[in-house]
């Protein structure tokens, strides 16, 4: 068995001496595998102050290690959803916008910038995102959720009846969504 080494930025195990991870691309030479290394650190840091609610912190980690590894697809997602956090919200859709250029199939950035967007008061834009993240993923159910949201406050009514049920297909047991179907349906 050949020896193995993790890529940085999707974690798949790569054998030694391969310069290119052949599952997202990433190239691992050129001098950069310890500022990759300490870009990766300054992600994780950035996350636990994420989890205590500390945004303002997580940001200025979350720059850094895209400074030091502009590759960062995750970075540049945590960095995105961090400023949302922030209401911070041009940042943060350009954030999740050069997450989505680097990895055009990240439905969960997708999804992101939709709840940017649907912060910011874009609902357009925010269905348009949701839409794509469906298309890459049709079972997202938060997407669907996130959808009949945004499509309720543009006043789509029969978008968001169906947005509901399609969430419902996939979480059966959410009766705050189902709630607010029935209360759609009998057209309150």
């Amino acid at each position: 068995m050949p020896e193995t080494r993790k890529c940085f930025n999707c974690s798949k195990e790569i054998p030694l001496g391969v310069e290119r991870c052949p599952a997202c691309g990433f190239a691992l030479s050129g001098g950069r595998i310890e500022a990759i290394k300490e870009a990766t650190e300054l992600n994780s840091l950035a996350q636990l102050h994420d989890s205590r609610g500390e945004f303002a912190e997580s940001v200025s980690l979350y720059k850094r290690a895209v400074e030091l590894y502009p590759e960062f697809v995750v970075a540049w997602y945590n960095l995105g959803i961090a400023l949302g956090k922030l209401s911070r919200y041009q940042e943060a859709a350009e954030s999740l916008s050069h997450a989505i250029s680097l990895k055009p199939d990240f439905a969960a950035a997708y999804s992101a910038r939709g709840d940017v967007h649907a912060s910011a008061g874009y609902f357009q834009e925010a269905v348009k995102d949701y839409s794509m993240a469906l298309e890459l993923y049709p079972d997202y159910a938060q997407a669907y959720y996130k959808r009949a949201l945004a499509w309720l406050e543009m006043g789509g009514m029969e978008e968001a009846v169906q947005d509901l049920e399609d969430y419902l297909f996939y979480k059966p047991h959410d009766t705050r969504a189902r709630r607010r179907l029935e209360k759609l349906k009998r057209g309150a």
